[in-house]
């Protein structure tokens, strides 16, 4: 019984891991850094740390190298608000404050039902924040409770920031939409006093290193310093945009600085009341909050725009320079590709036109490939940076055959321009831009296998190829009518294959540039795959079909259709096998090549719009659409037995997509983390509740699922379970005793011992003490108890069958017990099957076999159990014939037709392997 609990929860465990995607799994998101909320640094001895936001959970970073050291736990709503406090970290999401350390979640404040909390800021023993039905909420930071509340009306007064101003005990300042401040107790909950209106609405709050001094930055751009003890202005300074941050330094330098919604950063004298310098583009969108580091000339920026920088004020003018970033792209990425045959890079490109590589292992590898000077180009021209990148990348190839001599990526880009090389080992852009000659523009690309050469194809329909060391063409290939959308060479550099919006494939001679072979499709290809090593070639129609073609053949060999929508990018895998799909039904279908079915499917939240799978074969990334991250897939096949069964084109085609499962996106925390345990209903959780459960589980072995119903397939279990069942009889024929055991003469004097795993003696009072009345009480008890039992005994075996005649569809439960005994069990529960039913256990262990056959599963265990079935109630069968005899027919055909069929399979393989043998 323990066995077959086993069994059952490991059975329960497939079941729940069946629903998912058979082949992938969450594993990690890239390129994640910080979005619009601000962030917030806090300093622990010598060292600094910042938190930032990302969607529903949060970072925490090692200000010094920009490090990352934490990942929180996902939330069930977005992140709208950070504070750290010694080593906990606040975070409000969904009008939730919750605590959480190292990463972990150790206990939320006191809900409030107020809506979204806001602006979570620290007052002693106290937090503060903002609520969305415009009220500040005060908890007891010890407690977790809730201390006070504050109510505004919202048309009077609509509450926008708050600060708590140095030395002042009790009281908080708070600024509204409507440019007044007043200043509250909130131990009394009284307001002291009422400022008059700053001309515009109060953004940032922000104190001074100067007491009773405070900051205000307003929407219409300009920075007051205003003394709230003397209720009189300091200082006012003016900027473009509306202030989103502001920051003092503490270094004995008299400098300010504020941000603003446009990504620029200015930099004010207060010393000398004026502006030095405006960093221009230090962030390619809204600034949420700076900070300057404490003693330190260094200031901390973080944006909307998926970035953070720190930038070091270390010359003579006050200008300040980059010192270190980690950033990501600002725009969803749209197109990604492995870098390498060690698959340990990604490069990406984005609607933000950049072009960036990041590394699967080390985060502080990942880095944006650079287009220049752009910065200082934009500062001479008065231009944004954004103006000056390149187009949109449409398509990229790399090939790091050659990284140490030339460059060793290739881009072509929107509108008609040329094609660009860049260096990945410099993270550079490269020293050509390639043109095409018709000045049609460059629509694919392609790096050869060797790295020397780029091929270009071209809107006219032509193929260029040009070396990499010159930026010279040395071959072109004419044939195509229509814009070329895809270009692929193989291993050896004999073939280019080509596709295009005329409706061919087009397969040509890499040394003189004949063409081959051209092939018609059904659709236009919009996309191409190639799988280098085999001469296939895969292209995504534009009838949302997936087209296989054959270069040795010339032909189309597999066409996969299924998807919605149109099919936004393609890839093999890494041994030519799958091809996995991405379409903007949602949907990431991976086909077969072999068997051409659809074997796993799974949908996502975003539509995926580029694919790529590692050259190792152990993840598949894949970009989407409102993401700016790219996600990493951990392919299961990789580590685990995956059947690969073929999708039922009923479930494929349904309207609603609802057979496909929805899987949850990669998180930056990776996997095996709490954020997934969430998303997947907590499965791993419940696997680990239980060490023991678990050991006892893996030494359960679960048969691979078959890959269609219509195999018949073994049970995988040892051969020996079978073959020592058949010959059980000669086995202890074998191994009886050539002579029988001896009484010895005198009975040694032995102390009676106590039972359990440990020897020791049992002192209690012996049988020799009892009277002899209790000494044949107790003989006559324990033959009536053996009498009893023996009376009401039955097999593990019968009580299986009586479950199964009573159910009449549990004949599986049947073979399952029986699969978990050792041969001598099997054998003697067959022949201990009771005779005294009116022959009910034996015509229910016929049908049960007739059953197992019938499924096609366990095909040798069922004939070993039929065959000691057999010789065992022979003569009770010869007695009974005219009873038995019709299911014993039906047995008999059904084993004949499953017989045949193994032996088919098992002849013509015979007969491939003596062809392939024999053949030269």
């Amino acid at each position: 019984m323990a066995a077959q609990d086993k069994r059952a929860r490991v059975q329960h465990k497939a079941a729940k891991r069946a629903t998912g995607s058979r082949l992938f799994e969450p594993y990690r998101a890239l390129g994640y850094i910080t979005n619009g909320i601000a962030h917030s640094v806090q300093q622990r001895g010598q060292t600094a740390y910042a938190t930032t936001g990302i969607g529903r959970t949060y970072h925490v970073y090692d200000a010094e190298k920009i490090r990352l050291l934490f990942v929180g736990p996902r939330f069930e709503a977005d992140v709208v608000s950070v504070l750290s406090i010694g080593d906990n970290t606040l975070v409000s999401s969904g009008g939730v404050v919750t605590v959480c350390r190292r990463g972990k979640r150790t206990r939320d404040l006191d809900r409030v039902d107020r809506g979204e909390i806001t602006g979570l800021t620290q007052f002693g023993d106290h937090v503060l924040a903002i609520s969305e039905d415009n009220a500040v909420v005060v908890w007891d930071w010890k407690t977790g409770e809730v201390f006070t509340e504050i109510e505004f009306a919202s048309e009077a007064f609509q509450v926008t920031c708050l600060v708590h101003p140095s030395t002042y005990v009790n009281k908080i300042v708070v600024g509204s939409a409507q440019g007044t401040m007043q200043v509250w107790n909130i131990q009394t909950r009284r307001c002291l006093y009422e400022f008059k209106t700053a001309g515009a609405g109060i953004a940032a709050l922000v104190q001074t290193p100067v007491i009773d001094v405070l900051a205000l930055g307003l929407l219409d751009g300009r920075v007051v310093l205003h003394n709230v003890k003397m209720d009189r202005r300091v200082l006012e300074v003016a900027q473009e945009g509306r202030v989103t941050g502001i920051a003092f330094r503490t270094d004995q330098a008299a400098m300010m600085a504020s941000a603003n919604a446009e990504g620029d950063v200015a930099l004010w004298d207060l010393d000398g009341r004026r502006l030095m310098h405006v960093m221009q583009g230090a962030h390619d969108g809204r600034i949420a909050a700076i900070d300057f580091l404490a003693g330190q000339p260094v200031l901390l920026t973080s944006g909307a725009d998926n970035a953070v920088r720190e930038w070091i004020f270390d010359g003579h003018d006050g200008v300040p320079r980059l010192l270190r970033q980690r950033s990501g792209h600002s725009a969803a990425p749209h197109t990604i590709r492995y870098h390498g045959a060690e698959g340990r890079f990604v490069l990406s490109a984005g609607r933000d036109r950049q072009l960036r590589l990041f590394s699967l292992f080390r985060d502080e590898q990942s880095a944006e490939m650079s287009q220049g000077s752009l910065q200082r180009e934009a500062r001479t021209k008065r231009m944004r940076v954004d103006d000056l990148r390149l187009p949109q990348i449409t398509q990229l190839a790399s090939n790091p055959a050659m990284a140490k001599s030339w460059d060793d990526v290739v881009t072509c880009h929107q509108g008609r321009g040329p094609a660009h090389t860049w260096s990945a080992e410099r993270r550079a852009l490269g020293k050509f831009a390639l043109q095409a000659p018709d000045d049609s523009g460059v629509r694919a690309v392609a790096l050869s296998s060797c790295g020397n050469y780029a091929l270009l194809g071209l809107g006219s329909g032509g193929i260029e190829l040009v070396n990499m060391q010159s930026g010279l063409t040395r071959r072109s290939f004419s044939g195509h009518k229509k814009a070329v959308t895809g270009i692929q060479t193989d291993d050896c550099n004999r073939r280019v294959y080509s596709a295009s919006l005329d409706g061919t494939v087009r397969v040509w001679d890499f040394a003189t540039g004949a063409e081959l072979t051209c092939v018609e499709m059904k659709s236009a290809p919009s996309r191409m795959a190639g799988f280098s090593a085999g001469g296939l070639v895969a292209c995504a129609c534009d009838d949302a079909c997936v087209r296989v073609v054959d270069a040795d053949a010339g032909r189309v060999v597999r066409t996969f259709s299924g998807h919605r929508n149109r099919i936004t990018d393609l890839a093999f895998s890494n041994d030519g096998r799958w091809i996995v799909s991405a379409s903007l039904d949602c949907t990431i279908r991976t086909w077969d090549l072999p068997t051409g079915h659809m074997v796993d499917w799974f949908r996502v939240e975003s539509v995926p719009v580029s694919l790529a799978f590692s050259p190792a074969g152990d993840f598949l990334a894949s970009a989407h659409m409102d993401s700016v991250g790219v996600f990493l897939w951990a392919n299961r096949s990789q580590f685990v037995d995956v059947a690969l069964r073929q999708i039922t084109p009923a479930a494929a085609d349904a309207e609603d997509d609802a057979a496909a499962v929805l899987l949850a996106m990669p998180t930056s925390a990776g996997l095996g983390t709490d954020s997934d345990d969430e998303e997947n209903g907590d499965e791993r959780n419940e696997e680990e509740d239980d060490d023991d459960e678990k050991k006892d589980d893996a030494d359960v072995y679960m048969s691979a699922e078959r890959l269609t119903d219509n195999m018949v397939t073994l049970s995988s279990l040892p051969r020996s379970k079978w073959q020592t069942l058949l010959n059980l009889a000669v086995i202890k024929k074998r191994n009886a005793p050539q002579k029988p055991a001896q009484a010895p003469e005198q009975a040694p004097f032995f102390l009676p011992t106590a039972e359990g795993v440990e020897h020791r003696f049992d002192f209690g009072v012996s049988a020799t003490t009892e009277s002899p009345q209790q000494q044949s009480e107790g003989q006559n008890g324990a033959e009536q108890s053996k009498i009893i039992s023996t009376a009401s005994a039955q097999s593990g075996l019968a009580r299986a069958l009586y479950r199964a005649e009573e159910t009449t569809t549990a004949s599986a439960a049947v073979f399952d017990y029986l699969k978990a005994l050792n041969p001598s069990a099997i054998d003697v529960e067959i022949r201990t099957l009771p005779l005294d039913d009116g022959l009910s256990a034996l015509k229910t262990f016929i049908r049960a076999a007739t059953a197992q056959l019938q499924s096609k599963r366990d095909f040798e265990l069922v004939q070993a159990y039929i065959q000691v079935f057999l010789n065992v109630f022979a003569d009770v069968i010869k007695a009974n014939v005219d009873e038995l005899e019709p299911l014993l027919v039906a047995l008999r055909c059904e084993s004949r037709a499953q017989w045949a069929t193994v032996d088919g399979l098992v002849r013509y393989s015979a007969c491939m392997v003596d062809y392939m043998r024999s053949s030269k």
